[in-house]
């Protein structure tokens, strides 16, 4: 790392400024890298007490909802309330370790850079069935370039979708062929995204197998990978999108998505499905949130780069489901 430099008055120099500050002291002045993890920390918002608290209550109350909302879920009639406190802490525990993967691929990536970010807050929500709104973290300095965008943005997507994969083949491994009922009323079937189906395919699975605690987090977490995806405002592939496209293609790609999900929407109220007004929902208050620039416009993302965002395109195309949820 480099020596910092000093720039005292000069003896005997004389101006307003001096005057008015007889007790002046060097000021240290030190050019930050580009690029490095640990470097350019000097800029980093320093942790207080305070704020770590606040996030450690933050992740305390999302493990809490978590297993509450997970027990309530998987308790049945007729097992005693002990296993359906386990099936609700594997569930918390699974969803938080994709969530905090999500959120930490973020930091670290942000973290290189030197830009600064804050640790994950984790968003607790005392309703079933997921019990939580999921994880963020803010950016709170500019991004230097466009390489930097996009591997801060596709960080995260790729980071959850690597602890993903493991939890849906897990669950798959253990899952139970769903009971045979006499009717649908009143059932909720949740859509097998493709990286399901995969696992459904060679592990030869029955065309329906009941929802286990693992499997459940894990569906939660390829789903709200795919909404993190889309290519609109500042999601994850609103970043993504910016970098590789640019501002005019991010707004183009943007309003392509978002006129193609209203279409959608109106098609599946016609068929008394309402996933697509939900996609819609969001999408309308993201579309709206426009994405600042970066530093340096210039930087070109490179042929790496891009071979990484097709990538992050089959990671959506496997986790992406046209209608998640259906009820019987």
């Amino acid at each position: 790392m480099e020596q910092p430099q000093y720039f005292p008055d000069q003896p005997g120099q004389s101006n307003e400024i001096g005057q008015s500050l007889p007790d002046y002291r060097p000021t240290l002045i030190h050019r930050l890298p580009q690029s490095g993890f640990g470097e350019g920390v000097p800029q980093r918002t320093r942790l207080s007490t305070r704020r770590i608290l606040l996030h450690m209550l933050l992740l305390g109350l999302t493990m809490l909802t978590t297993l509450a909302v997970g027990t309530i879920w998987f308790a049945r009639d007729n097992e005693p309330l002990s296993h359906a406190i386990i099936s609700g802490a594997v569930y918390s525990f699974t969803i938080i370790m994709i969530l905090a993967a999500h959120e930490m691929g973020h930091y670290i990536a942000a973290r290189w850079y030197g830009v600064d970010a804050t640790l994950p807050y984790f968003i607790p929500m005392p309703l079933p069935p997921v019990g939580t709104f999921g994880a963020f973290i803010k950016i709170q300095s500019p991004i230097p370039d466009k390489r930097a965008l996009f591997d801060i943005g596709i960080a995260g997507p790729l980071a959850g979708f690597v602890f993903a994969v493991p939890a849906a083949f897990i669950a798959h491994y253990f899952a139970a062929p769903a009971p045979i009922v006499t009717t649908t009323d009143g059932l909720i079937y949740f859509q097998s995204p493709l990286l399901f189906k995969f696992f459904e395919y060679i592990l030869k699975l029955p065309p329906e197998v009941e929802l286990n605690p693992i499997m459940w987090a894990a569906w939660v977490g390829v789903f709200m990978t795919s909404l993190n995806l889309l290519p609109v405002g500042q999601l994850d592939g609103g970043h993504v999108t910016y970098a590789v496209f640019g501002s005019r293609g991010h707004k183009a790609l943007a309003l392509i998505c978002y006129l193609a999900v209203i279409i959608l929407a109106v098609y599946s109220m016609k068929s008394g499905m309402w996933n697509w007004v939900v996609y819609a929902a969001i999408l309308t208050l993201m579309i709206r949130i426009g994405h600042p620039p970066v530093l340096d416009e210039s930087v070109e993302l490179g042929t790496t780069r891009k071979l990484i965002a097709i990538i992050g395109l089959l990671v959506f195309i496997l986790c992406f489901m046209p209608f998640p949820i259906s009820f019987g």
